[in-house]
């Protein structure tokens, strides 16, 4: 209210004399002012509702579920980890694209760690080879040195004029410090001595494997064209009969055939057992091919009683029983009359 409001009148007091136009003034003035305090609440509640406007704004729009499954639809499919098989397939294509993203990248993550040690270890392989093979050509080096140095120690030796046990007893009490060289010389020669076995029987042994390694390469290679070496019962009786009957009857002796089945001899080609196994090869082959070549040929035409016979039939009959007596005696003698009759067929 103004300054002008109306003063409430004590009991005993006059009443102020108002006109017609002071009224008027009055009345106006109260009926404003609660106009005016509304209009202020007003004022205070769009203040405050501002600030909650601007938030709502820059707040996010909600996000359509259906638009979200529309825009996984548009990107290309997660391809199913090897890790998983063909089976789970469609266990793969039912989980959600976030899913899939995290076990892929965890797989990738998985594959990178193997692969990176697999890396090292071969590395590692690698390293570890190289140093095995500078020991062992080392090795080899300091080996192949021990003949000489052995060779030096015996023509080098101060000790030439002790030469058995009682020239060892005099040195002793003659000269007790020459006799002390003389121990440490011995000692010196027995050591180089001992690694030469030693290396010798490294030597044995490696070859003793290279070689039955060789051997089971080559009888795995004959059964491809001798299937009966295969056979467990087959094989062994085959091996029994060409070590029995065949090789005795070329001329090998039993302690030869030790030493060739054990690696510790050598058999040239041109040994003349060999050349006899050849040659009897050949003549196989020819035995081979001829009853090919006689099977070949067509049959003459079956006559009736009587009637001629056409040409060259005797020459086929020749031929038909010339076969059928090498195979039963196998004689080169009958093999050449057989390729004979048939080139003068």
């Amino acid at each position: 209210m103004s300054d002008q409001a109306i003063a409430p009148v004590s009991e005993g007091a006059s009443a102020p004399d108002l006109n017609a136009r002071d009224l008027s003034a009055l009345f106006t003035q109260a009926r404003e002012e609660p106009q005016e305090q509304e209009q202020a609440a007003e004022s205070a509640d769009d203040a405050t509702a501002a600030p909650k406007l601007a938030d709502e704004a820059n707040a996010d729009p909600a996000t359509d579920p259906g638009e979200t499954k529309e825009a996984e639809a548009a990107e290309p499919p997660i391809e199913r980890p090897k890790s998983w098989s063909k089976d789970e397939d469609a266990e793969w294509q039912s989980l959600p694209r976030a899913m899939q993203q995290k076990i892929v990248a965890r797989e990738l993550e998985r594959d990178k760690g193997t692969l990176r040690s697999q890396q090292e270890a071969a590395e590692t392989r690698k390293a570890a080879q190289a140093q095995a093979e500078a020991a062992e050509k080392a090795r080899q080096e300091y080996e192949a040195k021990l003949p000489a140095l052995m060779q030096a120690l015996h023509e080098t030796s101060p000790f030439a004029d002790i030469q058995n046990m009682a020239d060892v007893e005099k040195l002793q009490a003659e000269d007790p410090f020459r006799f002390q060289q003389f121990q440490v010389y011995q000692w010196k020669m027995q050591g180089v001595q001992a690694e030469l076995q030693q290396a010798e029987q490294r030597k044995a042994t490696e070859t003793q494997t290279k070689w039955a390694q060789s051997v089971q390469e080559e009888n795995a290679k004959a059964a491809e064209f001798i299937p009966e070496l295969a056979d467990k019962e087959k094989g062994p009786a085959l091996v029994k009969r060409v070590a029995e009957e065949l090789l005795p009857e070329l001329g090998f002796k039993s302690d030869e055939l030790a030493d060739l089945a054990a690696g510790k001899s050598k058999l040239s080609i041109y040994d003349h057992r060999i050349q006899r196994l050849l040659a009897d090869g050949l003549k196989l082959r020819d035995i081979q091919k001829a009853k090919i070549a006689v099977v070949a040929k067509p049959a003459p035409p079956v006559l009736r009683p009587g009637a001629a016979k056409p040409p060259g039939s005797a020459q086929s009959e020749t031929i038909q029983n010339l076969s059928a007596k090498l195979e039963r005696s196998g004689s080169p003698k009958d093999l050449g009359a057989l390729i004979g009759a048939m080139r003068r067929a």
